[in-house]
């Protein structure tokens, strides 16, 4: 009896991509240090760039690392996505966040009952050696890299990643209903 075939793993990111991160880090960032970025004028996804210091940065993340990433809200149409995705798909989450994260976020994961078959907390998503089918990601630089390998990248449309795409294998998207009719 043939055993079947091993199923194409599709790369998702977590951070803007399931979770609604950015809203909550400007918050945090807001509360902790009055510093009020709006969400239009996040034309970087690089707080520093805006009047945050790496020493305040690090702080928002340390807590946002332990505490907040456990409370995050979905993206809009995550869940049903990734429940219609995980059937026909191997899932590798894989995230920029620093490992110490890993608790909170395998927490946030499990409470949110999001389907995935692997967990990856490293920033060169594109060296990992996964033979990914397609990537759902955020972050122009890193949906170009990931591009660079020969795999079909979705970059959801966010203020910072608006500028024009440098690689073919790279599509903007503006949300998971139009991932799917890739995908499905």
């Amino acid at each position: 009896m043939n055993s079947p075939a091993p199923k194409p793993i599709l790369g998702v990111d977590i951070d803007n991509v399931l979770a609604d991160s950015d809203v909550q880090l400007r918050e945090m960032i807001r509360e902790m240090y009055g510093i009020d970025l709006k969400a239009e004028q996040m034309t970087r996804y690089e707080y520093e760039a805006y009047g945050v210091t790496w020493e305040q940065l690090g702080e928002v993340f340390r807590v946002f690392n332990t505490d907040t990433c456990r409370t995050l809200e979905l993206v809009p149409g995550a869940k049903a996505a990734m429940q219609l995705l995980a059937p026909r798909y191997e899932i590798a989450l894989v995230t920029s966040r620093d490992p110490e994260a890993k608790a909170g976020t395998e927490y946030w994961l499990k409470a949110n009952a999001l389907p995935y078959d692997q967990l990856h907390f490293n920033d060169e998503k594109h060296a990992l050696g996964i033979p990914y089918r397609a990537f759902i990601e955020d972050r122009h630089e890193h949906a170009h890299r990931i591009a660079g390998t020969g795999v079909a990248v979705y970059l959801l449309r966010r203020p910072w990643n608006a500028r024009p795409l440098a690689h073919p294998n790279v599509r903007h998207v503006d949300n998971w209903d139009e991932i799917l009719k890739h995908l499905l």
